[in-house]
């Protein structure tokens, strides 16, 4: 398939682009970021130019990962993100509506529609929702216009909830590379020997941004149109366990301080059940953490 990318200069749109290339297909690059070349510049909040993009691009599919990725923006920022999360998400559908209504086209929502809640059997894609910031409420409600783009107009439009995932190449502002590009600066000498963290307690599930790829493709191929697909490892781990594997792989055990402005309360985010992702698509995550974890540090260490 001729795959249509949106967000492909961000961290998980190159390793999906890679993914697509490495499976036969065709990706077609777009994104907000202007003058990379081999991406074609479209912003989400410009309905004509993303008419332009679909109409002239003719994909056979699409993958939807243009946004605002960062949750605390939608604190920050609540009009931007609702702007580009949201309006921009129907935007790209009423293009493919308009110029491409047979193209499968897949929207990545995400795990925090589900609110930050403890439970005690995984989620369903059934689950209710109940979104807890205003990035959740976006997601949510772009994920809800997805299926019903699905049911009114009968296009194959499905949409993917993933967990949080991680990887090399991934944005400092997230706690994985945040942590290991610590680690590397003390153990290059360019740090004290003292690492900042925020809360140690809250408990996430970690997916490898690979697993991840491979799940998007795998939707793309075999997804069901109009349904929505949990994507998570299972690996629920303490912020604090990914830190103490962090220092293992580094070889360093520095000095821990906390840093009240990364300070939040404990969450817990709701484990999911990904059996529908296993029966429609045969996925099932590859790449363990420990694998993870060190991949993200070497590719820091390489210059990445």
């Amino acid at each position: 398939m001729r795959v249509l990318l949106t967000g492909a200069a961000g961290f998980v749109g190159r390793h999906l682009a890679a993914e697509l290339t490495h499976t036969g297909h065709e990706p077609v690059l777009s994104d907000v970021r202007t003058g990379i070349p081999g991406i074609r510049a479209a912003d989400l909040r410009d309905p004509d130019a993303l008419c332009s993009l679909v109409r002239d691009t003719r994909p056979d599919a699409c993958v939807h990962l243009g946004g605002i990725a960062f949750v605390p923006v939608g604190w920050d920022d609540p009009e931007l993100v609702m702007d580009v999360n949201l309006i921009g998400t129907i935007h790209l559908l009423e293009a493919f509506r308009l110029h491409a209504p047979a193209a499968r086209l897949l929207i990545v929502s995400s795990s925090e529609v589900y609110g930050r809640r403890p439970v005690e059997t995984p989620l369903t894609e059934e689950a209710p929702f109940a979104p807890s910031n205003p990035y959740a409420v976006a997601k949510a409600a772009a994920d809800l216009t997805a299926l019903l783009y699905a049911k009114r107009y009968g296009m194959p439009v499905m949409t993917a909830r993933p967990d949080n995932h991680t990887g090399p190449g991934q944005s400092p502002q997230f706690v994985t590379t945040a942590f290991a590009l610590q680690l590397l600066d003390i153990r290059r000498g360019t740090s004290a020997g003292s690492i900042k963290v925020g809360n140690l307690n809250s408990v996430r599930n970690f997916t490898d941004v690979r697993d991840v790829a491979r799940a998007y493709r795998l939707i793309l191929e075999k997804g069901y149109a109009g349904c929505a697909y949990n994507i998570a490892s299972g690996n629920m781990a303490e912020i604090g366990s990914i830190l103490d594997m962090l220092c293992d792989i580094a070889g360093i055990q520095p000095q821990i301080t906390v840093d009240q402005e990364r300070y939040r309360p404990a969450d817990a985010l709701p484990a999911l059940d990904t059996a529908r992702l296993r029966n429609h698509t045969g996925w099932t995550p590859q790449i363990a953490l420990q694998v993870t974890l060190s991949d993200i540090f070497n590719h820091l260490q390489a210059g990445g």
